[in-house]
């Protein structure tokens, strides 16, 4: 937590100063993990300076703090409750005098004045209203664990009694609740409540002053009728004018660091988001979550507003599609009912009505390649164990933008729509080292550890204070949530030495702590289409590659594949090809101990089978280095075996067919490194438009337009295919060359009208991944096919773009004459010699340019 070095920001997108509402893992790291992976620098305070469950933040130090360090700032996220009561909870047991509070509230306009540069946000609480003392614990004082349930039903009637007439029965359950407290007791309380009201006001008149340039109030753990439903309301009628672009009163409380550190993010990249929001089946966005005093939706529409961002109702131009994970009926509950519930909800994995239509709701949108957030709220407290499971049966944890199913509904739902909006621009894998900690701490130790270690509790001790039982008590839940991640998560790395502890020194918050985990994709770049998975990748298309930077005398990879040839150069020099057969074959010995650089590529097409990288292996002279490479032009190649370079590296037809083909000097890629381009080539041997070499008629084999969309290469049409997520992978620009394998049926050549439909068609699926981008067809390049291949592939170009697609281009090869003299081809009049496509890929160069405007 301590400051970062002016070295440090020099290099960073911004600067975010970040005062949390008090020391737990979520209110602090965990809220400022997502910008500072997205490259900003947080600054916060020293941890000791922050209040606790029992202890006050130094107020003195953190405003010391906070002067000498607001002026690195670019935006300050200051939480209002630890600068001037010294924390969240400490906020509400206070004894501060309202000449003492007013000085504290003063201060907040001097930050402004001594930086008007910086962006303030603020955010502070309204005081809670629990039920009772056991919903109270033991953050609020001590007699409210005996009246408390008193205190919160006169509350609920006084506030209902502005709303509307009380009957003679209400007037009189609220005397006899009244009176049932103490004097003292009762005028401690809502004295306490009368200065933090005015305290509140006091930092509205900031905002209208422009002191303060936006600031969210939390209700939070409140009810429909509250002391804290009547002060929000309260506090909307003063601040009456300001817009919610200036000041919110929202439910929640514990989700607003998240939310106020993305909203400084999307302020300082001008970015303004768009959500769509889908709940589950049933009552869905009119649920009244546990602890809240409105519907759930109200709740996510106001969180919308203090992230700056927007909702849509079109998922597919959404930015971020966050889905909320609610019961059918609209409850919500802790995870054991309550033991007069007469229809209890049991949280025990077995799947209820509504869990599969949410874990397809889950499927479908991550199948359509868009960005996902869950809000896991159906039970409070904890993750929805059944959703989990089948999560996880059907490998979908970890392709999450986030997740989040902690404590309230309200916190849940705004800290997945921060956390999800600031991930948009990180890597899967930088998700997944945030999403993993929500795993384990609500699925994990909220919905199963704690559990079991209250059981473990002699005589119900403990529940609000572990005391001399915390050593023990760290033991079993580590040693169990240990367990429940070696056995839900294996594929996640480091998990077997996770930590456990507890810093407010009572069960219901866990703090744990995760090795940093090194995954496949840390410092290896990788072009074409690979799945990157948390300690593997994966490939299965020809001309994928692998780029890296290291340090060393030797290297070495770890790769499972003996099918594919692969090709590597080292610092620019070529050496041979080679297959894995070994664990870890080494590459080179004996370099230099300098920098070096690698480039390792698959050489054979996708019908070869999958190749799984591991990664890199150096001696123990040598470590990998960040790649650090130029943004590059990444362009896409679609097509059939002369694309996949066929019979280019061997003998045609005397050598079997993956001994002979180097997919890497295919004109595509030539063409892509003459550009310096980046690229990926998603060709078959064989595959045609409307008809695949030796495919009966009529055709129902994989075409090229069937298989465009998927990750890796299949002839299946009826198995579930990995969809390539073009979102996240966009190409500058798609170069299509096929056709010749429709022509090659001596008995049947396709009409005109079948081929040109199935080339429009296959357009069609190119131009709904790539909305904008070129889309540039190239004759196919054997004239042995004769001539309708060419005339009739610019028929449905020339169609489609009468149609209004005018990023559709077509580059003729034999027009006046054959392109290529018989020397150009392997052999057999079809395929080209790896000079053969270097000739059109020269050819095709000045005019793609030309296309790209590029000079």
């Amino acid at each position: 937590m301590m400051v970062f070095s002016p070295a440090s920001m020099a290099f960073a997108k911004g600067t975010i100063l970040f005062v949390p509402h008090d020391n737990r893992p979520t209110s602090c790291e965990q809220s400022a993990e997502a910008p500072r992976l997205l490259g900003y620098d947080v600054l916060m305070p020293p941890k000791e300076l922050l209040g606790g469950l029992h202890k006050k933040g130094n107020v003195t130090e953190l405003w010391n703090w906070v002067n000498d360090n607001i002026k690195n700032a670019d935006a300050a996220v200051v939480s209002a409750d630890s600068m001037i009561y010294g924390g969240l909870v400490a906020s509400r047991k206070h004894e501060l005098s309202s000449q003492e509070l007013n000085q504290q509230v003063k201060r907040f306009s001097e930050i402004k004045k001594n930086n008007p540069k910086v962006q303030l946000y603020t955010f502070s609480s309204l005081m809670r209203t629990p039920k009772n003392g056991e919903n109270a614990g033991t953050e609020e004082p001590e007699y409210y664990q005996v009246y408390g349930e008193k205190i919160f039903k006169a509350s609920a009637l006084l506030d209902k009694s502005e709303l509307r007439k009380l009957t003679e029965d209400e007037r009189q359950q609220l005397e006899l609740y009244r009176n049932g407290v103490p004097k003292k007791n009762w005028n401690d309380y809502f004295d306490r409540r009368k200065k933090n009201l005015t305290v509140t006001k006091k930092l509205i008149d900031l905002v209208s002053g422009k002191a303060i340039d936006y600031m969210v109030v939390g209700k939070d753990d409140n009810a429909p009728y509250c002391a804290t439903h009547k002060e929000a309301r309260d506090l909307k009628k003063y601040a009456k004018g300001l817009t919610k672009n200036k000041f919110l009163v929202a439910t929640g409380i514990d989700e607003f660091s998240m939310l106020l550190l993305a909203r400084a993010v999307n302020k300082l990249e001008k970015t303004q988001y768009k959500v769509n929001i889908q709940y589950n089946i049933g009552t869905g966005g009119d649920t009244v979550p546990a602890f809240s005093d409105e519907k759930i939706s109200a709740s996510i529409h106001d969180e919308l507003a203090i992230v700056g961002a927007r909702s849509t109702d079109f998922p597919d131009i959404a930015d971020l599609v966050l889905l909320v994970n609610t019961n059918p009926d609209g409850r919500t509950q802790d995870g054991a009912p309550l033991a007069n519930d007469p229809d209890p909800i049991h949280n025990d994995g077995n799947p209820r009505y509504g869990t599969w239509e949410f874990l397809h709701m889950v499927q479908d949108n991550l199948a359509q390649n868009r960005p996902v957030s869950v809000a896991d709220i159906s039970f409070a407290n904890g993750s929805d164990n059944a959703l989990m499971k089948l999560m996880k049966k059907k490998q979908l944890l970890f392709k999450l933008r986030s997740y989040s199913g902690w404590n309230t509904a309200t916190n849940s739902c705004g800290f997945a729509l921060g956390q999800g909006l600031v991930s948009l621009k990180l890597s899967q894998n930088q998700c997944n080292s945030m999403v993993i900690r929500r795993y384990l701490d609500d699925w994990g130790y909220q919905s199963n550890v704690r559990g079991k270690l209250a059981q473990t509790f002699p005589s119900g001790k403990y529940y609000f204070d572990l005391g001399d039982y915390e050593e023990t008590a760290k033991s079993f839940a580590q040693r169990e949530l240990r367990s429940f991640a070696g056995a839900n998560f294996p594929e996640y790395p480091g998990l077997e030495n996770l930590k456990v502890y507890f810093p407010w020194h009572l069960p219901f918050i866990g703090g744990i702590q995760i090795p940093e985990a090194k995954f496949i994709d840390d410092k290896t770049g990788f072009y074409g289409r690979w799945n990157v998975g948390l300690e593997k990748a994966e490939c299965g298309q020809g001309a994928t590659y692998i780029r890296a930077r290291f340090k060393g005398s030797r290297i070495g990879v770890k790769m499972q594949d003996k099918n594919s040839w692969w090709r590597y150069e080292i610092d620019g020099k070529q050496y041979p090809r080679l297959k894995f057969t070994e664990p870890v074959t080494i590459l080179a010995d004996g370099l230099s101990p300098a920098e070096h650089t690698i480039r390792l590529v698959r050489s054979v097409e996708g019908e070869a089978g999958i190749s799984t990288f591991y990664g890199f292996v150096v001696g123990d002279d040598g470590e990998l280095l960040d790649l650090q490479e130029p943004k590059r032009l990444k362009l896409e190649f679609v097509g059939d075996s002369i694309l996949a370079g066929g019979f280019n590296d061997g003998i045609p037809h005397k050598e079997p067919y993956y001994e002979i083909e180097d997919n890497d000097m295919s004109f595509g890629p030539q063409l892509a490194r003459m550009l310096d381009a980046d690229y990926s080539v998603v060709a078959k041997s064989g595959e045609g438009i409307c008809h695949n070499y030796g495919e009966t008629w009529p055709g129902h084999e994989v075409h090229t337009a069937d298989r465009y969309p998927w990750t890796f290469y299949s002839f299946d049409m009826d198995k579930s295919h990995l969809l390539w997520n073009f979102r996240l992978n966009p190409s500058d620009a798609v170069i299509i060359s096929i056709g010749t394998n429709d022509f090659t049926d001596k008995n049947r050549k396709p009409t005109e009208k079948e081929f040109v439909a199935a080339y429009k068609h296959l357009l069609e699926v190119v131009r709904s991944n790539n909305p904008s981008v070129p889309i540039i067809c190239v004759e196919p390049v054997p004239t042995m096919i004769g001539p309708y291949a060419a005339k009739w592939t610019e028929r449905a170009v020339k169609e489609l773009k009468r149609q209004g697609d005018n990023q559709l281009y077509y580059i003729p090869l034999n027009k006046d004459k054959p392109f290529f003299e018989d020397s150009d081809y392997v052999g057999d009049g079809t395929h080209p010699t790896k000079a053969g496509s270097r000739k059109i890929a020269l050819y095709l160069l000045d005019k793609v340019k030309a296309i790209l405007s590029i000079k």
